[in-house]
């Protein structure tokens, strides 16, 4: 016996699967389009918002050496909230675009992770302390120099009850000095602050 020939309603069921699989497609595509939207990462802007320096021991201006600094951020998204895995800080006594290996790591005196609210500003605190010395002098070119901050963050960006993937996000703050204009108030915060990242 021979099967029955292909009719109308064959092809018409044809159809029907086709239409409803690019229907689906379409439907899977927007919901992705949808939430890579939702989740897409808010953007955080960072500054150096003061600075300041101090010797160890305050009855010489010949001692160890440390200058504190401390990073604005700010989120400006009303549906973002942050989550700073990780920070690191670097100082250069370059403002050259690209770094030599004239470098030190800062440490940073704010406990991570940070969580950082939605439409909210948050602050982190580091600090770098050079030994008294040849070196520390020809690093801060004898207390004058300008500097380059660097900022290292690994973050993850909270909307609504989803987390995004991790991002790494790099900045570059310059130039940020850390000494008064008269060098001869240990202690006083710089000037020309805020110092905006880029």
């Amino acid at each position: 016996m021979t099967p029955p020939a292909a009719g109308p309603t064959m092809a018409l069921t044809a159809k029907h699967y086709t239409v409803a699989a690019l229907m689906a497609t379409l439907a899977m595509a927007v919901i992705v389009t949808v939430v890579f939207a939702v989740l897409c990462p808010a953007r955080v802007t960072f500054s150096v918002a003061r600075t300041s320096f101090h010797h160890e021991d305050s009855t010489s201006t010949t001692g160890s050496l440390r200058l504190n600094l401390t990073l604005a951020i700010d989120n400006p998204s009303r549906r973002a909230a942050v989550a700073y895995e990780s920070m690191f800080v670097d100082l250069s006594n370059s403002t050259a675009a690209v770094q030599g290996d004239n470098w030190i790591r800062a440490t940073v005196t704010t406990p991570m992770p940070l969580r950082q609210a939605r439409a909210s500003p948050a602050t982190v605190d580091a600090a770098v302390d050079l030994v008294a010395g040849p070196w520390a002098v020809a690093f801060t070119g004898d207390m004058t120099s300008s500097f380059s901050v660097i900022v290292t963050a690994q973050v993850r960006f909270k909307v609504g009850v989803a987390w995004t993937r991790l991002y790494d996000i790099k900045v570059s703050c310059r130039p940020v000095s850390f000494f008064t204009a008269a060098k001869a108030k240990p202690g006083a915060a710089a000037a020309s602050l805020p110092v905006k990242c880029i």
